[in-house]
């Protein structure tokens, strides 16, 4: 860890040089034929405050809905519909590679079957995802085909037999290669720890779908720089504290314009989504995707 700890400055910035605003700065992403607006077009809305603009647009499991979710061809694609940045899970298979794989067992949305945890590396890279054609990827695989310009946001989902310090060390020293930004989300306290105490640059955010308040406190003591609450929770109290305090707050997940409304006018910082178009109709636009007048 050494070696990455010596430039640990250069690249977990995200947009500047201190890890509570790291999340505050994203890239512009490629344009797209499709005509969608690009991660450039909402960045160039926001205002100067960096609060009163359309938010951010995260592809949860890269556009679950869209693509066979968390493969190569799931990141590359939501890169070309422009999403700001892309949310993945990762855990250990038996023998220590860090997989890119939601489920706990195989057999939920592959062609083979097992926990993820006593399987080996090429038992589940090789299991194709949702008769899709592609096959379950490496952390590596996926950095390596994601653009630069998105943020990626990596959810640490189980730790199967390892320690989460010894998951932290792993995903964080393949991470490390990763020319573009990146930081850690997750449920459980004890990965975002172990993250802190491997290389506390790295940003992380508390996912949480109940209890707020302790969930908050946890930020507090992590020194999060954001918070990934579910929609059922979020509120303006939330919000409020969240803003008071220096985090974002990244929701999850929406899967509408219709659900986006609320979130949007919380002023939110980032949209977890299954689907490209929801800031279409979530925002107050009426002409272009995203826009506000």
């Amino acid at each position: 860890m050494a070696d990455r700890q010596a430039d640990e400055t250069e690249r977990s910035a995200i947009g500047t040089n201190t890890r509570r605003t790291v999340l505050g700065a994203i890239g512009a992403a490629a344009s797209v034929a499709t005509g969608l607006v690009t991660a450039s077009d909402r960045g160039a809305a926001r205002s100067a405050g960096g609060r009163d603009r359309t938010p951010r647009l995260t592809a949860h499991r890269g556009f679950a809905d869209v693509y066979p979710e968390n493969t190569v061809a799931a990141v590359e694609g939501a890169a070309r519909y422009g999403a700001d940045r892309i949310e993945i899970d990762v855990q250990p298979t038996a023998d220590g590679e860090i997989v890119v794989f939601h489920d706990e067992h195989l057999e939920d949305l592959t062609d083979e079957s097992g926990r993820v945890a006593n399987a080996s590396a090429e038992t589940v890279c090789r299991a194709e995802v949702l008769d899709s054609g592609e096959t379950v990827p490496t952390l590596r695989e996926v950095l390596e085909a994601a653009r630069p310009s998105v943020t990626m946001n990596v959810e640490f989902k189980a730790a199967g037999e390892y320690s989460w310090s010894t998951v932290a060390e792993r995903t964080l020293e393949i991470a490390s290669d990763f020319p573009g930004e990146f930081y850690v989300s997750s449920f459980e306290t004890a990965a975002l720890e172990a993250v802190r105490s491997v290389d506390p640059a790295v940003p992380i955010a508390k996912l949480f779908g109940a209890n707020p308040a302790e969930n908050l406190e946890i930020a507090r003591e992590l020194d999060a720089e954001a918070i990934n609450p579910s929609l059922d929770v979020l509120d303006a109290d939330l919000v409020a504290t969240a803003r008071e305090e220096g985090r974002d707050v990244n929701v999850y997940t929406i899967d509408s314009w219709r659900e986006a409304r609320r979130p949007i006018e919380l002023n939110v910082d980032s949209l977890i989504a299954d689907y490209p178009s929801v800031l279409e109709f979530g925002t107050d636009a009426r002409s272009g995707f995203g826009r506000r007048r």
